[in-house]
């Protein structure tokens, strides 16, 4: 019981496939220099409460700092606290736009 190979087709131009008259492209591949960034709303909900809980933290922060004697232990802590959660929500922004950005969101 042995089987043999199909014989090859001839390469001529009857026997190649006829190119589709209508190519698809695929979504994902963006033309070159197409600097369009999609974004879900999740990723906007996510973003505007970050952007919301900064200006919040500063807001807070630079609101001590005017408002109160900055000398005080208890008013030192505070400002440091709002300071480095402003900073780090600051992080948190440039995370989140260099994820989208890139692709990974």
């Amino acid at each position: 019981m042995t089987q043999s190979l199909p014989e090859p087709l001839p390469a001529n131009a009857d026997t190649a496939p006829a190119p589709a008259a209508n190519p698809v492209v695929a979504a994902s591949a963006p033309a070159a220099g197409d600097l369009t960034v999609t974004v879900g709303s999740h990723f906007k909900m996510i973003f505007i409460v970050i952007v919301g809980l900064t200006v919040m933290f500063w807001a807070v922060h630079f609101g001590l700092l005017f408002t109160t004697d900055p000398e005080k232990p208890e008013i030192k802590d505070a400002l440091e606290t709002t300071k480095i959660a402003g900073f780090s929500s600051l992080g948190t922004i440039l995370g989140l736009l260099g994820g989208a950005v890139s692709g990974k969101l």
